[in-house]
């Protein structure tokens, strides 16, 4: 999963014409958004056109709300609160995943709060597993993260993104071909890949490109501090020095 870098209150960020998907102008981000649907053009220009856990796309960002990491409906102080929003879409965001289950920030790993690409593996035919190289604390947090949005259910007709992770890979995977044999050009390639789904897909199969995974970090709100450039960009701790420095 994605780790996303949210702008603080109080910082500049470009808003974007819902058409032509142009800056239309500069906004400062607010502590409280009254209705909290007015911080949805600010999440997209901050994260781009992505839900927050899937990491499905949606051009325009049509269809992906204002998500509550901690529901309205158990927490009513913070239904307003910019610290509270990321994006989703209406499958991570249902009755039968996050929906309103209750959640305790320090008991599940979180995009905006961890380094959540750190938090678990992306495997082919869909799957999507905890990191094997994780314990304790850090591995039941990234279980209940699993568990809270449902990532590990098969494709159903109301749920999809299974089948979603396992067509993206296989793209991936072409794609992967065609750039070894200089049939796409990174330029063209990455801009292509920002129209796609699933990030954490395209940045595990393209391991060991360098360039390749230092222009997915571009990608709007992705959390660059989350990888270290003289390591092949591979995943390091976003809390290090915590319990749980994942």
């Amino acid at each position: 999963m994605r780790p996303v870098r949210k702008k603080d209150v109080g910082e500049a960020i470009n808003l974007f014409d819902d058409v032509a998907d142009i800056p239309t102008k500069m906004h400062i981000v607010q502590d409280e958004y009254k209705p909290y649907s007015d911080a949805r053009k600010v999440l997209l220009a901050n994260l781009g056109n992505y839900c927050s856990y899937c990491e499905i796309y949606v051009q325009n960002g049509a269809l992906l709300q204002t998500e509550h990491v901690q529901p309205k409906v158990l927490y009513n102080h913070l239904q307003f609160k910019w610290s509270n929003f990321l994006l989703g879409c209406a499958t991570c965001n249902g009755p039968g995943n996050k929906g309103s289950q209750k959640v305790v920030l320090g008991n599940v790993h979180l995009p905006h709060l961890n380094n959540t690409f750190l938090s678990l593996e992306y495997k082919e035919a869909g799957v999507v597993i905890v990191n094997p190289n994780l314990s304790g604390i850090s591995k039941k947090r990234a279980e209940e993260l699993i568990r809270l949005i449902g990532l590990d259910k098969p494709s159903s007709e109301t749920d999809l993104r299974c089948d979603m992770r396992r067509r993206m890979w296989n793209m991936a995977q072409e794609y992967l071909v065609k750039y070894k044999a200089g049939e796409y050009k990174l330029d063209a390639m990455i801009k292509d890949i920002k129209g796609r789904s699933c990030w954490s897909i395209w940045y595990t199969v393209f391991k060991g490109y360098d360039e390749v995974r230092k222009a997915l970090l571009e990608f709007p709100g992705t959390a660059k501090d989350c990888f270290d450039d003289t390591n092949h960009y591979e995943p390091i701790e976003r809390n290090p020095g915590k319990a749980d420095p994942v």
